[in-house]
């Protein structure tokens, strides 16, 4: 699903965009294709929960013998976060600086290649990659034992090694880093609609129709930052980080997370396929498969 609703989105966005769009519709593009991306390497990589005594973490049903899958997943599905900021540092150009066309297309591209490039992704990989600690006394025999339980005589993972919730600092330390990177984010993404919802009420020269449209646009920017924040961040948070205050839902979140992500690349297309007048109309009328006549009286 995730797959067809976002080709469905990129073919919306290609017939049915507004001139009004602007720039944005090749934003929406590309956060359309990356949602592709990710439902293609949840696809590869089978993401799964495991919970032993000693262990907590994820594993790629495909490729248990490396964690080196785990942790691509980790960092990319990171991206969104960043993504979002800069829909909103669009709206809110949009807004502040009356469409100029010229300055905003040269700055989003700018901006766009600043924030996609590899070296962010190879930071968060890093840190999924070398942050846990795997030195601790007793984590190669909880290792051996989750190897036994999936058949194998080696498996690896992102897995975080406890002793009656006793976890090292280092692996808290990369824990709190991951937490620290998507708090800015988020924050900064809430900060930004912030600033855009003021700007649309504050600017004069807008028309009653344009703020209309304004607003309902950082809506539909607002719903889409929220499906990562609950379906991505929450899972994480929930699983990783609440048995570092001794919460025992780990089962619950294991059972629960590996499911919600990969369901969220197809909520983001449904949110803007809904919520966007122009591609909730378009979607309908490739359903239906009709198309009202519109009847023009010229008179001379």
């Amino acid at each position: 699903p995730g797959i067809i609703l976002n080709i469905l989105l990129l073919y919306l966005i290609k017939r049915f965009s507004a001139k009004s769009l602007g720039a944005y519709k090749y934003l929406l593009s590309i956060f359309a294709v990356y949602d592709i991306y990710l439902t293609i390497m949840h696809a590869i990589i089978d993401l799964g929960a495991v919970v032993t005594e000693h262990f907590y973490g994820v594993v790629s049903h495909n490729h248990l013998d490396t964690s080196k899958f785990t942790s691509a997943y980790g960092a990319c599905f990171m991206t969104p976060f960043t993504l979002l900021n800069i829909h909103f540092l669009y709206r809110y150009w949009v807004i502040k600086y009356l469409f100029h066309s010229f300055f905003l297309n040269g700055t989003l591209y700018y901006f766009g290649g600043v924030f996609a490039k590899p070296r962010r992704l190879s930071f968060r990989y890093y840190i999924c990659e070398y942050g846990l600690d795997t030195t601790e006394e007793g984590y190669a025999e909880a290792r051996a034992d989750l190897a036994r339980q999936f058949n194998r005589s080696d498996i690896d993972g992102w897995f975080v090694y406890h002793d009656e919730l006793r976890i090292s600092a280092r692996t808290v330390g990369t824990i709190l880093c991951y937490d620290v990177v998507m708090g800015v984010l988020t924050t900064s993404a809430a900060l930004l609609a912030l600033l855009t919802f003021r700007q649309i009420q504050a600017e004069t020269t807008l028309t009653f129709a344009d703020r209309h449209s304004q607003m309902r646009i950082l809506l539909a920017v607002c719903i889409q930052t929220f499906v990562p924040f609950a379906f991505v961040y929450c899972p994480f948070l929930f699983f990783f980080n609440l048995p570092l205050v001794g919460f025992r839902l780990i089962w619950l979140a294991a059972t629960v997370s590996p499911l919600v992500h990969s369901v969220f690349p197809a909520l983001d297309a449904m949110v803007i396929i809904l919520l966007m007048k122009d591609y909730r109309k378009g979607a309908l009328l490739l359903i239906i498969g009709r198309q009202q006549r519109v009847v023009s009286i010229a008179s001379q």
